[in-house]
């Protein structure tokens, strides 16, 4: 039925659904192939296949995603982590001292936060997103990993729910902050598994502070393009999460305007972006004063991130 439509992983995809349907692993469901289905069961099945067949992805069907290793809980309000933004976490892996305090903005499934801290265990993080939605799964996630009384959660417009910084605060130090110093030479690290709306802060009311590293994987889809995706990235993806404005461009703006105020001295902006947009995101952060702009590609040989140093 799905191969019939087109789907290029058709097998798969019925495969996968009909576990869920069933509560089977990929093993039982090799296993009892042959095993008759009762008619609630069967009428699951084919629910979950008539989702498939609107566009709606596997992932979204199934609630969950993988990422890194680890399992992320899916809503109506997240993206679907991708394995692109991987080169992000490895990136962030890199430029984060020892101890380091990460900050990421429109944190979604909170994955790339989570992944960096389920393998940095001395870091603690700040994730933003202006869905309440979003950041009740990412609490969940971040609980689910182990790392959620190192991740504080807060609601609002990129920076906008932070509170000012004081005035003077001493770059990081502590043992492994070398690796601070540049991030696009650092090997990745290894992998492993593991306000309003509900979500509960982990610290003061009101973030302050600076931070060693931003990340952000921000909306960078232009206006016009979102209506042109896929029907299972324009029809179930937020849209929230995909227009990045007439241009693409419109949060790395603020990105690049604000997030000096919120760096230690020596601290990272790594952002993704789409593979076309390299040169202008570039230009953004050496306009807005950054060093050692750069854009690196993913494994795919597309630019994928660009870093930026803060001195």
């Amino acid at each position: 039925m799905l191969g019939r439509l087109g789907f290029e992983s058709a097998a798969l995809d019925a495969k996968l659904l009909t576990g869920h349907a069933l509560g089977l692993s990929a093993l039982d469901l090799a296993l009892r192939e042959n095993d008759p289905v009762d008619g609630h069961a069967a009428a699951r099945v084919a629910e979950l296949l008539q989702r498939r067949m609107t566009g709606e992805s596997v992932a979204r069907i199934i609630g969950e995603r993988e990422f890194y290793g680890l399992g992320f809980t899916l809503n109506a309000a997240t993206l679907e982590p991708r394995p692109e933004t991987e080169l992000l976490v490895d990136m962030a892996l890199g430029a984060l001292p020892a101890g380091g305090r990460l900050l990421d903005l429109g944190t979604g499934t909170g994955c790339i936060p989570i992944a960096v801290l389920a393998n940095q265990p001395d870091a603690s993080a700040v994730a933003v997103d202006l869905s309440a939605l979003a950041l009740e799964t990412a609490q969940a996630n971040a609980e689910r990993h182990g790392v959620g009384e190192r991740l504080e959660l807060r609601q609002g417009d990129w920076f906008g729910s932070l509170e000012d910084p004081p005035p003077s605060i001493p770059p990081h130090k502590g043992e492994g902050g070398e690796r601070a110093g540049n991030p696009q030479l650092a090997p990745p690290s290894p992998r492993w598994g593991g306000t309003e709306g509900g979500v509960e802060s982990h610290t003061p009311e009101a973030v302050s502070g600076l931070f060693d590293l931003i990340v952000s994987n921000p909306p960078y889809i232009t206006s016009a393009v979102v209506e042109t995706l896929a029907p299972e990235v324009r029809d179930f993806d937020p849209r929230l999460a995909l227009d990045g404005g007439p241009d693409g461009l419109a949060p790395y703006r603020v990105i690049t305007a604000q997030a000096a105020h919120w760096l230690r001295p020596g601290g990272w902006v790594l952002v993704e972006i789409g593979h076309e947009q390299g040169a202008d995101v570039s230009a953004l952060f050496l306009e807005a004063g950054f060093e050692d702009v750069a854009v690196h590609r993913d494994l795919n040989g597309l630019d994928r991130v660009v870093g930026a140093h803060h001195l």
